[in-house]
């Protein structure tokens, strides 16, 4: 038994947790069902606390930046006998304004079970935050369109997470890029769209505000003929929707980012200041853009307050 015991201390056949959830991909917003359950080990011990916690990763160039969005704390001691098994109920309502999963964005919930006198014991648990159904749609009809999301799509500027597109059928040679950034309310789904026309100006972005209500966003076929429509007077009259990329900027981005719903908008308090600094310094502070893998793209005519 004194074997065991200093086993345990060392974590061999010592105490365990596992956060079992209902499945693996949310959408934001979407309420998360699940249990955490602790496994007694070979001898009985002291647990102190345990501790779950929801962390965002941004992945950089060259580290990995980890942000704890919430603390779900069990902070009740109690003492767990050999080969015991406790059960907890476990439920989270994830925030409508996250940004969503990408090629550098993941998330994961992180479970501590602190054990008295001994080795604590970790359980990692990733989680694939999708779009809400009402933005799904959207998607599903620029995939109609032909247009296709890219690998540097769901990047984050800093205020709101930019979807990109590039077109496979439809408007292939009519513009080179289509973008995005939404803003998610009760009765539909605001949208600042762009395109890159190469024909215009020299490659200038041409911008314009839409706004798709629910009843639209219900019907495939009309949401599919309206963004089509959209599109074609941006391309056939540029002019009309140009705008001045720094006032566009400023108007839409940064003020969409402080409204609830605003996707991307829950990191614009934290990530605007430390993750910009720690990670991306050097590319802000000349003004260059990164790479098309990188988290961030900035222009020298944007700016971060």
């Amino acid at each position: 038994m004194v074997f065991k015991k200093f086993m345990a201390k060392l974590g061999k056949g010592g105490a365990k947790v596992d956060l079992i959830l209902d499945k693996e991909e949310y959408a934001s917003g979407e309420t998360i069902h699940g249990e955490l359950m602790i496994l007694g080990g070979a001898v009985a011990q002291e647990i102190n606390k345990i501790d779950i916690d929801f962390v965002v990763q941004l992945h950089g160039k060259e580290q990995i930046f980890t942000h704890l969005i919430e603390r779900f704390p069990f902070h009740e001691a109690f003492t767990i006998q050999p080969g015991e098994r406790k059960v907890l109920p476990f439920t989270y309502s994830l925030p409508t304004n996250l940004l969503l999963s990408g090629h550098a964005i993941s998330y994961t919930f992180i479970t501590h079970l602190d054990i008295a006198e001994a080795i604590d014991h970790k359980d990692h648990d990733p989680v694939i935050i999708q779009a809400p159904p009402r933005l799904k749609r959207v998607f599903a009809a620029l995939s109609e369109l032909g247009f296709t999301e890219k690998y540097s799509s769901r990047s984050f500027d800093g205020h709101l997470q930019e979807f990109e597109f590039t077109p496979t059928s439809l408007f292939c040679g009519d513009i080179k890029e289509l973008e995005f950034v939404a803003k998610i309310e009760d009765e539909g789904i605001h949208i600042l769209i762009e395109v890159d026309i190469p024909s215009f100006m020299g490659k200038k972005e041409v911008k314009r505000e839409i706004y798709l209500d629910n009843s639209l966003l219900e019907q495939g076929s009309e949401l599919t003929d309206q963004l089509k429509q959209i599109i074609a007077e941006m391309i056939s009259s540029p002019l009309s929707f140009a705008h001045d990329k720094k006032t566009f900027y400023h108007n839409y981005h940064q003020k969409w980012s402080r409204s609830t719903g605003a996707i991307g908008g829950f990191a614009a308090g934290w990530l605007a200041t430390e993750l910009l600094e720690d990670l991306f310094e050097d590319a802000i502070a000349d003004g260059s853009e990164a790479d098309e893998d990188g988290l961030f793209a900035f222009s020298e005519e944007e700016e971060i307050d």
